[in-house]
């Protein structure tokens, strides 16, 4: 289900108090997924990316992988869009961050009936994971972020950071307030200066984009 953490965050200052330890992202309410009857996929799951918030929500969902069967997708897309995460957290802070999903296809579903309809079930041969044919935004991963001194006051900030095709920053701005402006300001600076990475989508080359990085101030 869920394999990932994040990734280099770099305390720059005084440590934090032991109110706010370090912690990776878990799944604290994972899908409700009930397979569809009839359906006819011809691989073994359908894999997603998830564009996570730093509430835990997920704001993104995009297919990598097709089960081959479009039902199938559709629903067990629907299950990705309502998992509930705890947000990894270091130094007080909860950043968005990235995270892979799949849903495996019940193994009856993938026996069909041997040409003619009279001889055994047999298994569906697997071809490589499809490629994406609607290349949407990329997924943007934070692979770096310096944090401040000093404890910010508690809130989350929304900054809109623009990146090239190589996920260098152009520059940032304020996306959403956390009413505090010491807090913005300084995630503002994290912003800027963080670094980032593209999380790659099966036939979709980088291109530049806008990611809204979220950081919760705890």
């Amino acid at each position: 289900m869920l394999a990932f953490f994040l990734a280099a965050i770099v305390a720059a200052g005084p440590s934090y108090p032991d109110s706010c330890p370090q912690s990776e992202a878990r799944v604290l309410i994972g899908p409700v997924f009930n397979p569809p009857d009839g359906i006819h996929p011809t691989n073994r799951r359908a894999r997603f990316l998830l564009d996570i918030g730093s509430d835990g929500r997920v704001r993104r969902a995009a297919m990598t992988e097709s089960s081959g069967d479009a039902t199938f997708d559709g629903a067990a897309l629907a299950a990705a869009e309502q998992i509930k995460f705890v947000p990894p957290s270091e130094a007080c802070i909860s950043p968005s961050s990235v995270a892979p999903e799949s849903f495996d296809v019940p193994l009856i579903a993938l026996a069909r009936p041997a040409p003619g309809g009279s001889g055994p079930a047999v298994l569906p041969t697997f071809a490589p994971a499809s490629a994406v044919t609607i290349c949407a935004a990329p997924f943007v991963e934070l692979t770096g972020l310096d944090v401040p001194d000093q404890r910010q006051a508690p809130g989350t900030v929304a900054v809109d950071v623009r990146l090239d095709a190589g996920a260098h920053v152009l520059g940032a701005q304020l996306a959403h307030s956390s009413g505090n402006h010491q807090t913005d300001e300084a995630a503002l600076a994290m912003a800027r200066g963080g670094e980032y990475g593209f999380t790659p989508q099966p036939g979709c080359p980088p291109k530049p984009t806008t990611y809204t990085l979220e950081l919760s101030f705890h």
